[in-house]
Formats: C-alpha cells, sequence, structure tokens
C-alpha cells in the first residue's frame, strides 16, 4: 500500500509539472504572438509626453494598411493604403495598393466617409494633394490622377515619370512635398533609378522630349507641371521633411535622422574637384540612435544586438507648429515601427548643419511609444490644425519575408492585420484645435492673408494653392490685390517663418521685387536673411529683372547682398558663397576670394566656395596664394582651385595660374 501511494504521489507530481510546462510553454506563445488589440485597447497601452493627449481620429474597416497621408486644398485627408505588403514573394501577385480621401461629414473631429479614388497600384508608398487631384508614389512610378466628373474616383490618370527601383519592399520612391523654392522634392527609396520624364506634364497636352536622370546616390526634385526633374541632395529610405527654413532631412533604416545641407544644383556647377558628403547624420553622440521602448522584446528576425536601437527608422517629420509648446516647435520625429514607438529629437544649430539630441525632458522615455507589439507607427506630419499627426499601419508583423529565416516564418502569418490601421492625432490636453478649412472656397487675397499663421503645414497648402492652385497657380498672373496683401507680410507679420515664405510664395508667382529681397538682408532671423540671398540669385542671373528696372534700386540690392561677406554667422556667409556662383561679375569673384581667406579652414565652406569658383578660379586662387602657407587646409585648396582652373579649358586662366605657382610657395 505504502508502495502504491508512493508511486500514485510521484505520478502526480510528474503531471504537475508537465501540466507547468505545458502551461508556461503556453504562457511564452501567447507572450511571443500577441492577439491585435482593438482601436480603444491599443489607445490604452500608449504612453506620450506628460500634459498631452492621444486622439484617435480613424481607424478600420474605414482605412487598412495606411503608410502616408496629406491633406487637400479642400480640406479632405488623403490616404495611402499599402494593402498588398507583403504579397510578391512567390511571384504569385497583382497590385493591390489604393489612395483613399477620408471626410469628416459631421464636423466632429473625426473621420466618417472614405472614397477609393484610385485602386490596383503596386506597393503605393506616397500620396500629395496636388491640384484637383493627387500625385501618386507606386514605383516604378509617379502618377498624376484626377477625378473630373465628379464620382471621387480618378478618371484621369497620367504617368509623369518613371524608372524607380523597384527591388525592395521596403525601399521605394515617397514623400513628395513642397519645398520654399517651389519645387516638389522626393525620397527616392534608397536605391534610386535612371528615371525618365513621359511625353506630357500635367499642364501640357504637347508631347515633350522625354527626359532621363540617374537618382542613384541621391533624392530628386520636379515640377509636376513641366516635366521638370533633377537630382537633389540626399539618401531618403522612407521620409523626407523639411523645417521652415528650407532644412531637409531624411532617415533610413538604421539612421534616426539626416540633414542635407548643401543642394545638389550648387554642387553640380563644378564637376572638377570632389565634394564632401552632402548628408550629415545628426543623432547627436554615440547613444544617438538609442531607444526606450516599453512594449515587449519579442524575437528579432535579424539584427538582435540592434535591439532598443533605430533599426526601422521612417517617416521623419519636422513639428512646425507653437501649440505643442515652443520647446517643440522645429523637433524632428522619426517613427520606429519595430520598437511600437515615435522618437523626438531637438535640433540645435552645428556649424552649416545641426545637432538632433535627445529631449532633456525625456532621458529614458519616447514621445509616444506604446505597449501593443502591433502598433506601427509609419509616418509623423504637422497637422493643419496644431497636432502631431501618427499614421499606424497595425501589422503583427512589420519585416518583410524577404529578411526573415524560412523556419520562422513558416510559424508566423505575414499578413496579420491586414485588415486593420489607425491614424492619431497628439495635442496638449485641454487644447482646442484649429479647424481645417477649405481653401478653394476663398478668394486668393483672403488666402495670402491667411498665409499670416504659425502652422507650416497650413502656409504650406495656402502657398501650393495660390502657386499651383486650379484658380490661382503660376499659369496665370496673379491678382494685384493678391500680391498687395502678399507684399505687406515680409515687413509686418511678427512671425519670421511668414515673412520668409510670403517671400517665397511671390517668387513662385513672378511677383518678388529687388527691394522686397533686398530689405530681407536685413532681416532679424538670420533663416531669412540666408533664404533672401539665394531669392536674390534671380535679380543676379538677369540684372534686367530688376524691380522698375531701376538702377539705383538694384546697386542697393547688390551692395546689401555683397557687405554679408562679413556676416558674424556662417550659414549666411556659407549660402552667400553658394550664390555667387550664379552672378558673373568681377565683384562676386572678390567675394568669393574673402570668404575663402577667412573660412577655408571648414571643409563645408570649401565645398561651397570651390562650387561657385568655374570661371573665377584664378581670381579666388590668387587671394588664397596670399594667406598664410603654413595653414594646412591651404594646400588643399590650392590644389582644389587649380583643378577647377585645369577643368575650365580657358588657357588664359590657366596661364595666369601657372605663372602664380611660379612664384609663390604652396
Amino acid at each position: 500500500m505504502k508502495l502504491s501511494v508512493g508511486i500514485i504521489r510521484g505520478c502526480l507530481v510528474f503531471y504537475s509539472l508537465v501540466f507547468v510546462f505545458a502551461a508556461n510553454g503556453a504562457d511564452k506563445e501567447v507572450l511571443e504572438n500577441p492577439p491585435p488589440r482593438s482601436p480603444p485597447e491599443s489607445l490604452a497601452a500608449m504612453q506620450t509626453h506628460p500634459g498631452f493627449q492621444i486622439e484617435l481620429v480613424a481607424a478600420e474597416p474605414l482605412i487598412v494598411d495606411p503608410v502616408a497621408i496629406d491633406w487637400g486644398a479642400d480640406g479632405k485627408l488623403w490616404v495611402v493604403e499599402m494593402c498588398d505588403y507583403p504579397m510578391g514573394m512567390d511571384g504569385n501577385w497583382k497590385p493591390g495598393s489604393r489612395v483613399k480621401f477620408l471626410e469628416d461629414t459631421n464636423h466632429d473631429g473625426k473621420y466618417d466617409k472614405a472614397t477609393v479614388f484610385l485602386d490596383n497600384l503596386p506597393f503605393a508608398t506616397g500620396v500629395t494633394a496636388w491640384r484637383n487631384g493627387a500625385l501618386i508614389c507606386t514605383a516604378p512610378d509617379i502618377l498624376y490622377a484626377e477625378d473630373t466628373n465628379g464620382d471621387g474616383r480618378a478618371d484621369v490618370v497620367k504617368k509623369l515619370f518613371t524608372g524607380f527601383d523597384t527591388g525592395n519592399y521596403q525601399a521605394r520612391v515617397n514623400s513628395l512635398s513642397l519645398g520654399l523654392d517651389n519645387w516638389i522634392y522626393g525620397a527616392n527609396g534608397l536605391r534610386g533609378g535612371i528615371i525618365r520624364g513621359q511625353s506630357r506634364a500635367i499642364r501640357s497636352n504637347e508631347n515633350q522630349t522625354p527626359t532621363e536622370v540617374d537618382i542613384r546616390g541621391r533624392d530628386f526634385r520636379m515640377n509636376p507641371d513641366t516635366g521638370a526633374f533633377e537630382p537633389a541632395t540626399g539618401l531618403t529610405q522612407q521620409g523626407r521633411a523639411r523645417d521652415d527654413w528650407s532644412n531637409w532631412f531624411g532617415c533610413d533604416n538604421s539612421t534616426a535622422a539626416w540633414h542635407f545641407p548643401i543642394p545638389d544644383h550648387y554642387l553640380r556647377r563644378n564637376p572638377h574637384v570632389a565634394a564632401p558628403s552632402p548628408r550629415v547624420a545628426i543623432a547627436a553622440g554615440v547613444n544617438g540612435n538609442l531607444l526606450y521602448p516599453i512594449s515587449r522584446t519579442l524575437e528579432r528576425f535579424n539584427n538582435p544586438a540592434a535591439v532598443n536601437r533605430v533599426t526601422s527608422g521612417c517617416g521623419i517629420g519636422v513639428y512646425r507648429d507653437h501649440l505643442l509648446g515652443e520647446e517643440f516647435y522645429g523637433n524632428a520625429f522619426v517613427c520606429e515601427p519595430v520598437h511600437n514607438l515615435v522618437h523626438r529629437m531637438v535640433l540645435k544649430p552645428n556649424g552649416i548643419t545641426l545637432h538632433a539630441d535627445r529631449a532633456k525632458d525625456e532621458p529614458q522615455s519616447e514621445f509616444l511609444a506604446s505597449r501593443d507589439n502591433w502598433f506601427r507607427p509609419v509616418q509623423m506630419r504637422t497637422g493643419p490644425d496644431g497636432a502631431v499627426w501618427v499614421v499606424d499601419m497595425y501589422r503583427f508583423v512589420i519585416e518583410h519575408p524577404r529578411w526573415i529565416p524560412p523556419e520562422r516564418l513558416a510559424k508566423l502569418d505575414p499578413r496579420a492585420g491586414d485588415d486593420k490601421g489607425r491614424i492619431y492625432r497628439i495635442f496638449p490636453k485641454g487644447e482646442k484645435l484649429r479647424a481645417i478649412p477649405n481653401l478653394t472656397k476663398l478668394s486668393p487675397a483672403k488666402l495670402a492673408a491667411m498665409l499670416d499663421t504659425p502652422n507650416g503645414m497650413e502656409r504650406d497648402r495656402i502657398h501650393q494653392e495660390l502657386v499651383f492652385g486650379p484658380r490661382t497657380g503660376n499659369q496665370k498672373p496673379a491678382d494685384k490685390k493678391t500680391v498687395a496683401t502678399l507684399e505687406k507680410l515680409p515687413e509686418k507679420s511678427k512671425d519670421a517663418a511668414v515673412r520668409l515664405q510670403a517671400l517665397c510664395v511671390l517668387d513662385g508667382l513672378g511677383a518678388l521685387k529687388s527691394e522686397m529681397v533686398q530689405h530681407a538682408l536685413t532681416d532679424t532671423h538670420a533663416a531669412v536673411r540666408a533664404n533672401a540671398i539665394r531669392l536674390s540669385e534671380g535679380f543676379l542671373r538677369d540684372r534686367s529683372a530688376a524691380v522698375s528696372s531701376s538702377t539705383s534700386r538694384s546697386a542697393a540690392h547688390t551692395a546689401a547682398l555683397l557687405k554679408l561677406v562679413h556676416a558674424p554667422e556662417l550659414t549666411i556667409r556659407y549660402q552667400l558663397a553658394l550664390t555667387l556662383g550664379e552672378w558673373n561679375d568681377p565683384r562676386a569673384t572678390e567675394a568669393l576670394g574673402k570668404l575663402a581667406v577667412r573660412d577655408m579652414a571648414d571643409e563645408s565652406m570649401r565645398a561651397a566656395i570651390l562650387s561657385s569658383a568655374l570661371g573665377k578660379s584664378a581670381e579666388i586662387l590668387k587671394a588664397v596664394f596670399a594667406t598664410d602657407p603654413r595653414k594646412p587646409e591651404r594646400s588643399e585648396m590650392i590644389s582644389q582651385l587649380i583643378a577647377t582652373a585645369a577643368g575650365e579649358g580657358n588657357e588664359g586662366s590657366l596661364g595666369h595660374v601657372v605663372a602664380m605657382i611660379q612664384r609663390s610657395p604652396l
């Protein structure tokens, strides 16, 4: 009997252990494969900056698989749904992405109506409202689509450009957005391509000579209306954005933020010397890419050592408003879907570029983080209402199956969550958000007056509507009342960003006057002065463009410009060095020589001066030869100027250079 009791007890212990181990295994399975949460449940799993609230503005079934958004002039919210991700691995695939626009029909702040505008697109990655329709990134193409019969669906689709790389499902053309120079900029998706313009642009029914541009290693800028297309500085994977001062930023999977301080069209002027890297990783310090997620770390498919560091950086945006508080203005935010968070960076000047530092009030936390492993933020935008908007693709697996080991992939559903998706906005508790007006119902003069707003996204909507809108665009002369309203802003607005953007709108309308730019050269804000230097280029190239053909006003403008050779700010002297290359005048050469003497120790300044040196190299070289031979950077600049002179092919100039070398020490 005792033996039997012992056996029974042993069996009970054995089976209880089996049960515990089985239960633990089941628990681990649940932890590694957590179920999805409803929108309210997922919202409850988030934490953000103290004093802020998170609001759900759209969710399934209204939207699914959102990856990018934009606001149209009419106030509608455009959404790209990448419903075909991650199909295609087995070759049994058909295009499944689509573009929708959302409407808030009862004006309660949440979208309640969705209209499918265009579908059956291959892996669409971006949408930008444009004229009466939208620009759509769907590699290998950029499309323009428009609804001309009012049923909400696109019935006109034009292929504007083609040739963008399709070799990587996570690295394709994206992020088309308006620059202050009135070009549309875009991210090449990291892999680029040989881009061919198509026969017809948006505003032309005439056949054009197709262009072919290699953007491998660079981003791009374009004019959808004319078909103009050229490389732009940058190499961005998913997410390219600018601040109020024309600083452009990008990111890639392992880099939280890049800054692109030297525009490519300046560098292309002098192909005879090598330029420094046109992009700078600005996340500061050895821990610049360190993250603090609050979600459970699941089994990683690759790079396990990179846990809690940026490994899926995308959707970068800059906060261009003051609603969140002055300390948030100009901050950069990058999405990290693998770690279920949005990371905030405070941008600070650092020579001609910037540092991106972790916010002091978030030393070991993130601006937005979730305990929900399905939360997959993929884009940050500043809303016209002043809030931070976050696009959540909401998937269990965000990595593409190509990079998941086969044995692990066999246990996963890589499309889990393809019927879900959310969009959130974040703003201070108790604050009232601005309404998003329908700009198409307002007169051009009223739009011009509304440009005086602290919200950068709203200014961009107004800017685009005034310069490119179907009622007001640059194919029509701007009316006098609109121009008069815009001309008041650079002098009267208290907001420097408004003063600058008003000048840029006038430039886009062809209504910018020399004396306005001259006045801006003395603005209290350094970034306005730097951009005023850039805006001077049109007047420098064609002196007949000076206002009222007034020689005295033109002379005053150039005198004010040349005075900036002595500006204390490096950023001012940097832009001046770039701009002087657009001016074929001995005074430009003399000014470049002075800048070379003062700033040759700075690599970026040397690059800017050299970009402007073609046709001016001998005289600049003369100024450099006169400097102290012990300066370590002197010999490098001399060799670069000699290479420039040789590349010019001007025998007289080259002979002058040879004579200087013979009588001056290197």
